[in-house]
């Protein structure tokens, strides 16, 4: 006796094959598009790491670096007295102790300025051992060190806050009224420096603002 075929015998019509294909197809373009959306999630996530993690780097390092700067006095080249700090609006030139551990210590100035052009700039640190008289037969000292502290940057603005000087005096009043200003050079130190950093590419950094331990001319 021959068994007739049932429907569960004859196998997945063409339409259920076509339908199948379909949804199988949906479902990897489905988990395709997740993990495409996953991958730049994470990398989106890295990257702003990375730029927190620059932002706090660099930042903490001129919290801590200018904040440590000394009001010492030296003769410049061609004899003339000159503040131990001297700033613009894009450079700072600052004189602060080096840590023991490198190069035995000791006082360095330390000028912070943009290097570079067009897309290409930098801010850079320059140590340079620091002379309280350069004259006679004391060579120039050879700069120590250069750094490259912020690479890609687009704006650098600082500015000074401090009292100013009365007329004919060169030495500030820790009694007047403090004003903001893009250049310095006085014998006090400004009572805050604030700092101003924007990298190509990105939101302008949280302004920072450094407040020198100490004021007055040693």
């Amino acid at each position: 006796m021959t068994r007739r075929p049932t429907s569960f015998d004859a196998g997945f019509t063409l339409i259920e094959i076509l339908i199948g294909t379909a949804l199988l197809g949906m479902m990897m373009l489905v988990l395709t598009g997740s993990l495409r959306i996953g991958a730049e999630s994470w990398e989106a996530g890295e990257e702003r790491m990375v730029k927190a993690s620059r932002l706090y780097v660099v930042e903490g390092f001129l919290s801590r670096h200018i904040g440590s700067l000394l009001p010492i006095s030296g003769i410049n080249g061609r004899g003339e007295m000159e503040p131990a700090l001297l700033g613009t609006e894009t450079s700072l030139s600052y004189i602060a102790p080096l840590p023991d551990q490198l190069e035995g210590g000791g006082l360095y100035r330390f000028k912070l300025s943009v290097t570079g052009e067009d897309d290409n700039k930098s801010l850079n640190v320059l140590i340079v051992p620091y002379q309280s008289n350069p004259q006679g037969d004391k060579a120039a000292p050879e700069p120590f060190d250069e750094l490259a502290i912020i690479d890609h940057i687009k704006v650098l603005k600082l500015s000074y806050f401090g009292p100013t000087p009365e007329s004919g005096n060169t030495v500030a009043l820790a009694g007047q009224p403090g004003t903001w200003s893009n250049q310095w050079h006085e014998y006090q130190l400004p009572t805050l420096i604030r700092i101003e950093i924007e990298r190509a590419g990105e939101e302008p950094w949280p302004t920072l603002l450094i407040a020198p331990k100490a004021q007055m001319l040693r």
